[in-house]
């Protein structure tokens, strides 16, 4: 008799640990087959500063990708932006460190949300989390925000409308591998909560 109630709470333990049971916590995520290593010309992984020129101090509107810096240390706002299929008005502003770009955001008018939805998508494929948050306005009203989101091996890109101008949005493109040392210990032990600003 103590043979097959040995054997049966065997078989139990079968049933309850399935032979697929170890590896389930070992399914890898897609891989982000249309991760970016450029955006609008500018190489991601690059030296920000020797692929993009100063530009030229004259008044003619540049034709090809040069940059401004403006009023914050490290950051630049970058002209001559090639035509896109969405309202005009966009714009491209550049954070670097040690030459490397940190982060670019492209920002414009919300009346084109999707039309910029559609060249994303186009572009890197669905998002890896879309998200819906609910904004409270100054007036009391509420408005409901929707934030896409990719993130591969090397690039993070985040595009919302911004929290603080509801009439724009933003595109941030985040190269994961340039971030200072520091923001990635930060980083590691901080809770990431989606922010409400980078639909």
């Amino acid at each position: 008799m103590r043979p097959l109630l040995s054997l049966a709470a065997r078989m139990s333990l079968c049933v309850a640990l399935p032979a697929w049971a170890p590896f389930a916590a070992a399914e890898s995520v897609t891989p982000w087959a249309q991760e970016p290593t450029a955006f609008l010309g500018i190489d991601l992984q690059g030296n920000f500063l020797e692929q993009v020129e100063e530009c030229p101090s004259d008044s003619v509107r540049p034709t090809t990708l040069c940059r401004v810096a403006s009023a914050l240390p490290n950051q630049f706002e970058v002209r001559g932006l090639p035509y896109l299929p969405i309202s005009p008005g966009y714009s491209l502003i550049a954070s670097i460190s040690d030459g490397k770009v940190n982060e670019l955001v492209f920002s414009g008018n919300a009346n084109s949300l999707y039309l910029v939805t559609e060249m994303l998508t186009d572009r890197f494929g669905e998002p890896g989390v879309q998200q819906s948050h609910w904004i409270k306005m100054s007036s009391g009203a509420s408005y409901l925000s929707e934030v896409m989101s990719w993130k591969g091996e090397n690039v993070a890109i985040n595009f919302q409308r911004q929290e603080s101008d509801l009439g724009r949005y933003a595109v941030t493109i985040s190269p994961l591998s340039n971030a200072p040392a520091a923001s990635t210990a930060e980083a590691s032990t901080e809770v990431v909560e989606p922010q409400v600003s980078n639909l």
